[in-house]
């Protein structure tokens, strides 16, 4: 009598990679036959430019033969035990194995040019590896999801799906939208004078606040934020694809998320292997009351945050991540803090400023574009105080927290993973008033800086963790 396999066979056989593979090759040597040709379109030299082109063309068909190469003396197989074996077999061979249990995350995307052509990019985290030991692998749709299914299984997932992300993200989109139009209509009147007619025509929908604007701002700061808008704009659509049919997953041993509308990708991390959660505080967050979660496992830290929760439902955050501790809700000890918190922001913010300044009296027409960066500054500015009173790192509940700043962000996070590094660093001045940076480095070289805390609370961290580590 057979016992039957509760585990469904996968083919043995060698396989050979997607032919969208050999585009990681031909991306990198785009430009060996790119830039003669822009040199010669430049010049507007003809007969150059055709031969040029024509050297480009056997160049390109060139490349094309090695990238065959590659596919055709390049394979993969995935035994029956589970463990997957990368081969190259031209003038040597290269037999390399991974094994599911050896990975602490993987990721497939599908990119909308992948999808047509039926491939899909697999990413291969090895656990405690850094980012140049990550294995990309193009592959066909079924094989990739086959390939992943063996190597991180997912076994009864408990799903979650975000309800109002996407309406959201709808209306967030439409706003900025229509503020680009009024912007692009707003520089486009200062740079040239418009017929009264289709001036009026123009503004007749824009209302008193837009034609207020067009008034007093110069064309260089129209376009500036035209550009600046346009740009958010385009963020802000690339987040709504993200964001449309997007689950969160979790099992026993994994935590995942996956979705996308023209892009689509997936996301899954063993649970053991996650080294930090680190909770966004932005101020879009603050005014929408919504914090983003992202995990970080070993050196894949993705994209998107795992999952949303808003103020006062703390529930799926529990049942994701029931260990999280966020770092207590207190000021930083600021008494002889070093200032380094305000350097790389405060001296392009007064030289703005100083500029902005001389140019009412001697360039008054460039004041207002001048007033663009020195506000942008002055934001990030802002952000450097928040992290010189908040920045600092704390022991909670068997759990070392930290917070720390990054631009306008706070980053709330939570370590997990216990094989973790310390580093510390002290110029002449910090080692007098007793303080210290402190560097967490964890597996994958990842690394997170606090800056100017108190070595007394330094000292307390590395003592804790000698403790669990016997």
């Amino acid at each position: 009598m057979t016992t039957p396999n509760p585990r469904p066979s996968f083919p043995t056989e060698e396989k050979h990679f997607h032919p969208f593979a050999a585009l990681r090759f031909l991306r990198k040597t785009l430009v060996v036959y790119l830039i003669p040709l822009v040199n010669v379109l430049f010049e507007r030299n003809w007969p150059a430019f055709w031969t040029a082109l024509r050297q480009d063309a056997i160049l390109f068909a060139l490349l094309c033969g090695v990238s065959w190469v590659i596919l055709r003396f390049s394979s993969w197989q995935l035994d029956e035990a589970g463990v997957l074996h990368l081969r190259w077999k031209l003038l040597f061979k290269l037999d390399t194995t991974i094994r599911g249990e050896a990975l602490a995350a993987l990721t497939l995307e599908r990119p909308a040019l992948f999808r047509l052509g039926g491939a899909t990019k697999i990413t291969l985290y090895p656990t405690g590896q850094p980012r140049k030991h990550v294995i990309p692998l193009c592959l066909r749709r079924a094989d990739a999801r086959e390939l992943a299914d063996r190597l991180l299984p997912i076994e009864t997932p408990t799903l979650h799906t975000p309800a109002g992300s996407e309406r959201a993200a709808l209306v967030l989109l439409g706003a900025n939208g229509i503020s680009t139009l009024a912007l692009v209509v707003l520089a486009i009147r200062q740079t040239r004078q418009l017929p009264l007619d289709a001036e009026t025509l123009a503004f007749a929908h824009l209302g008193h606040l837009a034609a207020f604007a067009a008034r007093w701002l110069p064309a260089g700061a129209a376009w500036l934020l035209t550009l600046a808008t346009a740009l958010f704009g385009a963020s802000l659509a690339r987040s709504f694809a993200q964001a449309v049919h997007y689950e969160v997953w979790h099992t026993a041993t994994q935590i995942g998320s996956r979705g996308g509308w023209i892009d689509r990708f997936e996301c899954r991390v063993r649970s053991a292997q996650i080294s930090y959660a680190d909770v966004r505080v932005s101020p879009a967050a603050r005014v929408l009351r919504r914090w983003p979660v992202f995990v970080t496992a070993g050196c894949c830290t993705p994209e998107l945050p795992l999952f949303v929760y808003r103020s006062g439902g703390e529930a799926l955050f529990r049942e994701l991540l029931p260990e999280f501790q966020m770092p207590p809700d207190v000021r930083a000890d600021t008494t002889q803090r070093s200032l380094i918190f305000f350097a790389p922001v405060g001296i392009p913010f007064a030289l703005c400023a100083l500029l902005s300044l001389v140019s009412v009296t001697v360039l008054p027409a460039m004041t207002v574009t001048l007033l663009v960066p020195t506000v942008f500054f002055f934001v990030l500015l802002c952000g450097a105080v928040m992290g010189y009173t908040r920045e600092g790192i704390w022991l909670r509940e068997g759990k070392v927290t930290l917070r720390r700043q990054e631009g306008v962000y706070l980053h709330c996070i939570c370590v997990f993973h216990p094989d973790l590094c310390l580093m510390g660093f002290q110029s002449p001045w910090a080692a007098n008033v007793r303080r210290t940076n402190l560097t967490l480095i964890f597996p994958g070289q990842v690394r997170l800086k606090v800056r100017s805390i108190p070595l007394a609370e330094a000292n307390a961290v590395v003592r804790f963790l000698e403790q669990e580590s016997h």
